[in-house]
């Protein structure tokens, strides 16, 4: 797609507020990375690792209990592992809240939960929900198959279940990279991140960018990746958002 972009234009921007642009200029001259995306979502609109994968060669694992979303990752990212698991600190089975549109609503698919409280958020905007049955699996197990201690990034955006899923795996022996963890309470501009912040800078982590959506860590270890990592995606990056991508045809 690149040679079809505007003048001045070298990267689509796939994430929901260009996350990946900033990752690309981190991770630019590194190629055959490795990331787990806990919430992985859709393999196109709203990836953070589509560019990672498609620009740079990046595998990884996709973790997404959505069944559509986890047929579409499945089907879109054959070199990479696609779980349809949920992660949380108590493995088993449990009730998923997928999020519909109600009266004048559009989408929800990406705001679906395991949270009751953020269930019940939505369902006073106006949201309607349908009720699924996932399996719930410890990150550490995950960890365990897939990874090597060092990975380069960890992404969680998981509606307000970031703190389980932030305690059920050692962060302080397995050190990815980079971490950026979506930190505000869905469809607002609160900050979520309290509950689970200390745990990530006590495993050695410097907070590096707040984006006003996701906090981006880096290890406190690697100082030039915490100078890339904190500056956000800006006219210097010479990127298009996805949206206008395909408004010029340049994206479907």
């Amino acid at each position: 797609m690149g040679s079809n972009l505007p003048a001045g234009c070298d990267l689509v921007a796939y994430g929901g507020n260009a996350e990946d642009v900033v990752l690309v200029r981190a991770f630019g001259d590194q190629p055959d990375g490795f990331f787990v995306d806990v919430g992985a979502g859709n393999p196109v609109q709203g990836s953070l690792t589509k560019n990672l994968v498609d620009r740079l060669g990046w595998r990884g694992v996709n973790i997404e209990p959505l069944p559509e979303r986890f047929e579409s990752l499945r089907a879109a990212r054959p070199g990479d592992v696609t779980l349809d698991v949920a992660i949380g600190e108590r493995p088993g089975l449990a009730s998923f809240f997928r999020i519909v549109p109600g009266p004048g609503k559009t989408g929800g698919g990406g705001l679906s939960t395991l949270e009751r409280e953020v269930l019940m958020l939505h369902l006073a905007d106006g949201w309607r929900c349908e009720e699924l049955r996932v399996e719930v699996t410890r990150l550490e197990t995950v960890l365990s198959e897939y990874a090597q201690p060092g990975f380069d990034l960890l992404k969680v955006d998981v509606e307000g279940a970031e703190a389980s899923v932030l305690a059920s795996a050692d962060l302080a022996a397995w050190r990815p990279r980079a971490i950026v963890i979506e930190a505000t309470v869905p469809l607002t501009s609160r900050p979520s991140h309290h509950e689970w912040e200390p745990g990530v800078l006590a495993a050695g982590y410097d907070l590096v960018l707040f984006d006003g959506l996701n906090r981006f860590y880096a290890r406190d270890d690697e100082p030039e990746l915490c100078e890339r990592l904190s500056v956000p995606a800006n006219v210097l990056d010479n990127y298009i958002p996805y949206r206008w991508a395909v408004r010029l045809g340049l994206a479907d």
